[in-house]
Parts: structure tokens; sequence; C-alpha cells
């Protein structure tokens, strides 16, 4: 029985023609083949409307090859898509390469070459054949020699790792049923096949479509969107030819002009790509609300300006959500965008897409998981397997170990693993992971994982009876997407198998549907040349600029259309030649315009969210030649950057709002306010010890002691380098002072030994105070400590002070320091701190307090303004704790190139010592000096128990400006 076509444009009706065939015969169970899941159920609901529950069995193509296998008695299992790459990649490493070397190192590599050598499979070229027509076409031109041996080794070399696994890929399965029916024809039946919605056939459907019409004598019926002549169908003309070759009958359908509801629908479907019809201005209709025009600023704008529309006919008009599709030819990159917005307005959409399986956390997890156990791994992949969601009850306690391998310098995975299992328990999961896969390889790998996997995925929801929500269901994807994978990579013989970081990488890159399925109560998000085998009442084409849609032609990796050519001539093969991308193109958007029965929208954006310029795309221009003029010049404009919708035409309350808010005068957010609070007030006036440190903090900024010294944030990175310098610093100075001044202090003659002093304290002490966790920057900071020590040191040397250094590191006031603290006010007020040194005079009695800074020191007459009460604090505590008697305080620079301290000292006290001039002060105004501090710390301590934060932006940062803007959102005058 021959195959039957049905033609003609869009609106012919075709649907109704090819299901009451299909209907009147039911009796013989026909099968109904369409492309995609959703018009499966589509077409299932239609023909149940129609009376039609049973005897019509609704499935895609793939389904109808299913069937023909299952009839011609074919066995075996055919190669996955994931296993086919895996051979080829196999094949790609096993082939001596030079021409395609380069490209054969590419990631898309081995998926190129299966889609090649799918391609001459469906073509029925064997590889023996190809590379024979290679050769012929490369004795035209000696230099395509190296280039035709390399392409045709690795095709034979890919047929041989198929082989080997004793799968055959799906060209060849299909190709063998269809030969067993062709040779049996009794097999299949007599069941009639009707095919709707196809406008293009790939060699091997037209091959199965030959076979049931031809060979096997099954009715089969195929509509065909096609008008003989029309620009639209130029890239279906060859289809068309070919089908007819194969002894088709043709029942053409004329256009229905009550196909749609508003007339100029009608007339841009039988106008469009028509030259003649273009010029006719008389024919030029005003489109009304039927073609609707909209831009954006940018393209959120244009995803904003498109969902409102569809938010208003929903609300507005009563369209069911289902009877309207938002198509964009660019979906991958766009789908993330247009389900935020859709999401953002209430929209209630079926946003199809795909994300890659190391995007996802469970995924992310696993992959972790695999690298920590089969490689050397880092700390950071260690901490994504154990912040999966649900491995951990407590969560925290990952941030800790990432905290500690920060501190510490913990960079791969087992380095942190031993840090976690120190305090922690033992990480035993990965050594089963690896000893299943020295065990079994990637099957015995596959059962472990399993098991895993299926731990992860149930650990969020234990002793809970959950209804999975979208991340649940996206985490069953991952789950089976990634067991299914191992358990096909699994089955391959040992020696196609992957290796760990191969099989690290392909799971990183599977991919995995989010979002839902197209149906009742959703508005459809999807690629134009997905809707071709249904209608609906509104459709909303995104994204028309040029370079999306029309989309640039791809470039066939392996060979040309002229290099097919000449193979053709040279051999007889009939490699198939690649259509014209932009009357492809052409195509697809001739099936969004005809499409929508009701409504048409068609949008672009004026420029990216960035801010370059964007170009229209030369289709709008192709419908605004159809439409009266100035159409395009007019459509809805939304700016970029707009922010919500102003009154009815907002499409949600919350839309409404940011509106207002952003057409609202702007706010100057609070500044922080004072402590207010009982229970935070509490303990700050029942404390009567404060540091000498936290008082200067104070005076410098308010808001910075409350964040650093009383709220106390825990750092998840290494203390700050200056701050570890300085501990290591005193440390070795205290060290080699000490036994310096032990034996009659430092002199000029004794440098050598104090060199020796610090270079050995330094080694000591290194590990102690490791300044920085990266070994690299470790070193370069000692040997720039101690450069800057052995500075001071020959400085102090020749500095001519009379007084030794007499105690070092003196603390006081805490209840573990040796020394009380210093009191104020009769007890009311306690001062502790940490003196770094005290010099003293041959009698013991005077005393000079050093305080070491890094590379700058304050001067004197500046403390007050500054804040600077430290080292004044600490000469009270040198009389009023140690009993001696001040007769200066000096800060003293240990970097940079300026040695001399600045501070205060008597006139006449140690009148050898090097120091800045302005820095020598009387008597009364050095206890002048001393009681202003004093009372500065008096009213700090004041403030600080009244909970007074008054910010100080400008002396906050070590630099100036702010250190903590989110906090004190005060700006700096």
């Amino acid at each position: 029985m021959p195959l039957h076509l049905v033609t003609g444009p869009a609106n012919a009706a075709k649907a109704r023609v090819v299901l009451e065939r299909a209907r009147q015969r039911a009796a013989a169970s026909p099968l109904l083949v369409v492309p995609t899941v959703a018009d499966v159920d589509i077409y299932r609901r239609e023909l149940a409307a129609g009376g039609t529950v049973l005897g019509v069995r609704v499935e895609r193509f793939n389904g109808l090859e299913r069937e023909l296998g299952r009839r011609a008695g074919i066995p075996g299992r055919t190669l996955t898509t994931l296993q086919a790459e895996r051979v080829a990649a196999a094949a790609i490493a096993g082939t001596s390469l030079d021409r395609l070397r380069a490209a054969a190192a590419t990631p898309g590599f081995p998926a190129a070459l299966v889609a090649f050598a799918n391609e001459l499979g469906e073509a029925r070229v064997e590889p023996p054949r190809f590379v024979a027509a290679l050769r012929a076409w490369a004795a035209q031109e000696p230099g395509r020699a190296g280039f035709a041996e390399e392409l045709g080794a690795l095709v034979l070399a890919y047929r041989r790792a198929a082989e080997r696994t004793g799968r055959r890929d799906r060209p060849q399965h299909v190709t063998a049923v269809l030969d067993a029916l062709r040779k049996d024809p009794r097999r299949w039946g007599g069941t009639p096949v009707f095919l709707y919605g196809f406008d293009d056939l790939t060699p091997l459907q037209r091959d199965v479509i030959d076979t049931l019409a031809n060979a096997v004598g099954a009715e089969v019926v195929l509509s065909l969107t096609f008008e003989p002549g029309r620009a639209a169908f130029a890239a279906r003309a060859t289809l068309h030819q070919e089908l007819l070759a194969l002894g088709a009958t043709e029942d053409v359908q004329p256009a229905v002009p009550d196909y749609y509801d508003a007339p100029v629908l009608h007339h841009v479907e039988r106008a469009l790509y028509e030259p003649e019809r273009d010029a006719a201005s008389e024919d030029r209709p005003d489109p009304g609300p039927a073609i609707v025009a909209l831009e954006g600023g940018g393209e959120r704008a244009e995803v904003e300006l498109v969902a409102a529309e569809v938010a208003r006919l929903i609300r507005e008009d009563g369209v069911p959500p289902e009877e309207i599709a938002i198509v964009h030819r660019g979906l991958d990159a766009a789908a993330p965008l247009i389900d935020l917005v859709l999401r953002g307005y209430d929209v209630p959409a079926a946003v199809r897409r795909t994300i890659r399986v190391g995007h996802t956390a469970l995924g992310r997890g696993l992959i972790a998981m695999l690298r920590c156990a089969l490689l050397d791994a880092s700390a950071d992949e260690l901490l994504a397997w154990l912040r999966t969601p649900g491995l951990l009850r407590t969560p925290a306690f990952a941030d800790r170990l990432e905290a500690r391998a920060r501190q510490e310098g913990a960079r791969t995975a087992k380095q942190a693993r031993a840090l976690w299992e120190r305090e922690r328990w033992s990480l035993e999961a990965l050594d089963h992971l690896a000893a299943a896969y020295e065990r079994g390889g990637v099957k015995a790998l596959a059962e472990r994982v399993d098991a895993e996997a299926a731990t992860l995925l149930a650990a969020p929801y234990r002793r809970t009876a959950p209804v999975f929500d979208a991340e649940g269901e996206l985490d069953a994807r991952v789950a089976a997407q990634v067991r299914r994978a191992l358990r096909e990579l699994g089955q391959l013989p040992g020696e196609l198998q992957p290796g760990p970081a191969e099989l690290a990488a392909t799971l990183d890159a599977l991919e995995v549907y989010v979002g839902s399925q197209a149906g009742a109560g959703r508005v459809t998000v999807t690629r134009p040349q997905s809707l071709r085998a249904r209608r609906v009442r509104a459709l909303f084409c995104l994204g028309l600029q040029e370079g999306v849609f029309p989309a640039p032609a791809k470039p066939e990796p392996f060979l040309g259309d002229d290099e097919r050519r000449a193979i053709n001539a040279a051999s007889g093969l009939r490699l198939r030649l690649h259509e014209d991308a932009l009357n492809v193109e052409r195509l697809f958007f001739y099936s969004v315009v005809s499409r929508p029965t009701a409504v048409l929208g068609l949008s672009w954006h004026a420029a990216t969210d960035d801010g370059a310029p964007s170009v229209r795309s030369l289709l709008v221009d192709d419908v605004a030649d159809l439409l009266a003029p100035g159409w395009a010049e007019r459509p809805l404009r939304r700016e970029l950057g707009a922010a919500g919708w102003p009154g009815d035409a907002a499409p949600t309350e919350r839309e409404a709002a940011r509106f207002a808010a952003a057409a609202a005068p702007p706010a100057t957010p609070p500044v922080i306010g004072h402590l207010a609070s009982p229970a935070a007030l509490g303990p700050l006036r029942e404390r009567h010890t404060w540091s000498a440190s936290q008082l200067e903090v104070w005076t410098s900024c308010p808001v910075k002691w409350f964040v650093e010294r009383h709220l106390r944030p825990e750092a998840l990175v290494p203390d700050p380098e200056p701050m570890i310098r300085g501990e290591l610093a005193h440390r070795v100075l205290e060290i080699a002072l000490s036994e310096l001044a032990a034996d009659g202090g430092l002199s000029p003659e004794r440098l050598p030994e104090a060199r020796a002093l610090v270079r050995r304290a330094m080694d000591e002490h290194a590990e102690d105070y490791k300044i920085s966790p990266n070994p690299e920057r470790l070193r370069s900071a000692l040997r720039r400590l101690e450069v800057d020590l052995v500075r001071y040191l020959e400085f102090a040397a020749h500095a001519g002070s009379s007084l030794r250094p007499a105690r070092f590191e003196v603390k006081f006031g805490m209840a573990e320091d040796p020394h009380p603290a210093l009191e104020l006010d009769d007890g009311a007020l306690r001062l502790a701190g940490r003196i770094d040194r005290v010099d003293t005079d041959a009698s013991g009695r005077e005393a000079i307090v050093y305080d070491y800074k890094g590379k700058t020191a304050t001067e004197q007459a500046k403390w007050l303004e500054k804040g600077k009460l430290q080292i004044a604090l600490y000469m009270l505590a040198v009389r009023g704790v140690l009993g001696l008697e001040p007769v200066g305080g000096l800060y003293q620079p240990l970097g940079g190139t300026e040695s001399r301290p600045r501070g205060a000292v008597l006139r006449d006290a140690d009148p050898g010592l090097s120091m800045v001039g302005n820095d020598r002060v009387d008597e009364h105004e050095l206890e002048a000096l001393l009681n202003a501090c004093a009372e500065a710390a008096r009213t700090a301590v004041a403030e600080i128990r009244a909970g007074a934060l008054e910010p100080s932006p400008d002396s906050c940062a070590y630099v100036g400006g702010c250190a903590f803007p989110t906090i004190c959102r005060c700006v700096s005058a």
C-alpha cells in the first residue's frame, strides 16, 4: 500500500484529516506518531474528545522504532548515547592523529564523531566503503590525503570499538530491524501508521516510512506542512520530492480562512516571504491587538514585557494558560531568566530546560565524593561533598572545617580529611568507594554509588513522609541520572571504561531536565520548532535578535557541503548535504507566526542587560512589511532597569509595590542606633575591667568596637597576616633582646650575635605563628620580617639609649595574668593590657614603655586627636602596677624606612636616645597628657556602658573609611 501524503500550509486543517483517518481505522489499532512528549498528551486528549478512547495508540518516533524492533524479533540492546561517546573517546585515544590532533583534544569531539558515524549508519554507508570514498576523493588532490586517512581511521576505530561492546548503535539496530521486516513483511501485521507534525525527516526515518509503505505494505499517512513554490517552505522542497519519489500519493489541503480568529493572522500566514504581496500597500492591514510588537530596553525588560502581557491575557481575557505559548530560538541560554520572571509574575508555566549535573547540589556532592575517593582532590571538593544537603545533621561542622582548613593551609582533600577526623568521625564512605573501584572498576563503583546516592537523596527527609517539591524532584532526577550513567559505563568492556578523572568529568557534564512538562494549567515555554504539531490561541516569540533568530549556521565538524559534493562525485556515495540554514530559520519563523489563532506577539530588546546595543532581527521586518506602515516603530516598550508596573498594569501586587517604591524619593537608610536592649546593656554596665586596646578601638569607631570586640563574628579565613606577623615579631624580639640584656645589652659590637639570635628564634617559632597558609607567601613573609627585625636591631644598637630592656610582654588586669589591674576612680574602672616592652635605667626605678607597631607610629601631639590611648595607659600601669616611674612612652615601628620611635619622653630622661625633638616634653606636660588620656578612657567606658554607638566612618578602617558599611549604614563625609 503506497505512502499517502497530506500536504498544505499551517492553516489547512491537516490534523483533522489525519485524525479522522486514524479514527476510521481504530479497529486496526493504528499508531499515531507525533514529534514531542507534549504532543503525545495533546493528541491523546484530542482523540478521546472525539470519542476514540481506545484503538489508536499515540507514540513518538522512537516509540515506533521500538515497536518495529519488537515485531521484527531483533534482539539485543543498542548503545546508549553515553556509551557511544565513551566508545568514541576510546577510538580517538587509540588512533594516531596529526591533522586532527588539536580538534580531537576538545571536549565535543567524541560527540561529533558519534553523530558523524550515526549519519553514515543512517545512510547505510559502511566504514570500509566510506574509507574507499575518502581515498578516491583524496586522490584528486594529494593535500587531502592526511585528513582523509585520519577521518577514515577514526570511523573504522569507532566501529571496531563498538563491536567489542556486543551492542549495535541505533542506526545499525534500526536498519537491521528494517531489513528483517523487508524479508518477512508479515511480521508487521498490517498495522496502519499515521504521522503528524513532522516537517523534516532524517534518512533513517525516511527509510522507516519507505519500509512500512513499500516493503511491508502497511497503510502510512504522513502530514507535511508544505506548499510548492512558496519561499516559506523552500527548506522542505527536497524532502517533498523525496517522499513523492517513494511512490507517495498526495492529498493537497487548501488554506482555511476561518482557521484564525483574527483575519490579519491569516493574511500574514498567506503573505509571509511573498514579494508580490509585500509590495501592495493596500493589502497591509492594521493588526490591531492581534499582532503585538514589544521592545524591551534590555533582556530582562523584554521578558517582563511579555510576562505582563501573558498575565493580562490569563487574568483579564480569561485565556487558559495551556492555550498560550512562549517561544525562544535560544531557549537554553534564556530559560533561567524566563523561568525567574514568570515565577515572579505568578504565571504558571512549563519551562523545560536542562542543567548540568555538576551544577546541582546533589550532583556536585556526588562528583566531589568520587573525586575525593579516587583522585587527588582539593579541600574545597571535600567541603562540597560534606555540604551535600542532608549529609551532615549539623551543617556548621563543614563551616568549621573550612575555617580550620583556611587557617592551617590545608589545600588537599587528604589534609582537610585529617583535620576533620581529628575532631569528628571517620569518613569511611570514601574508603569504601575507593575499595569498590579497585575491586571491580566502574561496575562495582556503580553499585556503591547507588547506595550512597540513595542515602544522600533520602537524607533531607529522614523521619518524614514528604511529597517532593521542585528541589526534591530535581535531586531525584540527578540521583537517577548518575546511577544510570554509572551502570551504562559499567556495562562496557573494561578497556573502554573511563578512568577516575574521565569518569568525574563525564558525570559533571551529564544533563538533567528541570521544570515541568507542558500540560493543563501551564503556559508552554519552548523552541519555535517544537510547536509545529499544535496550535495555540496566543503565542509570544522572544529574542528576535540578529544572531539569535535566525540562528547562525553551525559549521559541520568534519565535512562541509563542498567536500560532501566532491566525495559524492568521486565515489558515488550520497552523503547528505546540509540545508540552507536561512531557509530552515524562515520555516521555523513561519511556524511561529502561523500557530496562534488570536494573538501573536513579537518581541526584541534594544540592548543587553549590560547596556551593549542589540540589533533587531530582520524577521520582524518580514512581518512589518505585511502590516500597516509604522507597526514595528510603535511597539509596547519597557525601559532597561524598569522596576515594577504602575496601577492596573501591574501583574501582581508585588510588582505594583516595586513600582511605588522605585517612584518614591530615595530613602536614606537609618544609621545604626544606640544599644537599647537591657539584655545587651546589662553585661556592659556590670563589667569593670577593660583592656587598653578595646578602649582605643572604641575611640577610633564605636561601631567597629561593637562588631570586632563585642559581637566577635567567627571568621572563615586565617587571622590577618599583620596581626600574626606582629605576634611573631614580639616573640622573636623578646628572645633576642632578653638574651642580649642578660649579658650587657645590645651594642654595635654585638650585632652579629643579635642577627644570629633573630634567625634562631625565627626558625624555632615560625611554625607557632604561621603568617600565611600559603607556603610560597609564608617564605616571603618570614624573609621580610627577618630583614625588618635585623634593621630595627641595627637602629637600636646605635640609638644611644642608656636604658636596657628589662621586661617583655607584661600582662596585667585579667584573672590569669601575673599582675593586677590598674584601678582608676577607686576601683570603679579597672584597666587590663599587655605591654610589649619596658626598658629601665641602671637603678631600676625609671622606665620607658615601648609598644611595637608595623610601619607607622603616632607622635604625642596627636594621641588624643587620633584616639591613641594605649601607650599612655600603659605608662600609668607601669606606675600603678609595677611600681616604676614612667619617664616616657614610645610607639616603635618595626617596618618601613623610618625606625625612630614616636611618643612622649621627659626632656632630661635618657638624653642619648635618638628620637624626634617634638616628642621631648616637660614633666607637667607629660602628666597632663597622661591625665587627659585617662579621662578619655573614662569617657569611652561611660559611652560603652550607655551603648552610644556613634559611627566614625572616617577613622574606622586602617586606611580610613568605614570598615562595616552594611552594618553601620553611614557614609563617610
